[in-house]
């Protein structure tokens, strides 16, 4: 893989570290949540503190539907629905509850050892037309 920074004096484990992701993630406007198949949430950047009004300690603690004050798990969620290899649900809309933005959902489960480990859910708000 060709690296962007030609020229630059960090190396490509320099590039891809975990601040380096964090620190870009976080400056995306759109909401990044990361939990694990128990719906956990274990990563959230700044675009969803603001969304959701709490803090990623907060959140770090919830379970992924509560975000969207929901005690219980999407009725359209894809964890524990999808077959590796199957194509995920398309694209959902959902409302944050805070604020009343209404955002489209996509989500990216990501498999280990044939196991679904973590889901990465991208929420970008819908454009008016």
């Amino acid at each position: 893989m060709r690296s962007l920074l030609l020229g630059s004096k960090m190396d490509q484990s320099e590039i891809y570290t975990e601040k380096l992701m964090n620190l870009i993630l976080d400056t995306i406007e759109e909401v990044i949540v990361i939990h694990d198949a128990d719906h956990n949430i274990l990563w959230m950047n700044h675009a969803g503190e603001k969304a959701f009004g709490i803090n990623v300690d907060k959140a770090l603690t919830m379970k992924c539907h509560q975000l969207f004050k929901n005690s219980i798990p999407c009725s359209d969620c894809d964890v524990g629905t999808v077959v590796i290899g199957e194509p995920t649900n398309p694209v959902r809309r959902k409302t944050i509850p805070s604020t009343g933005t209404i955002v489209e959902c996509k989500t990216v489960p990501y498999y280990k050892d044939g196991k679904m480990e973590l889901v990465i859910q991208c929420l970008r708000p819908v454009k008016e037309e």
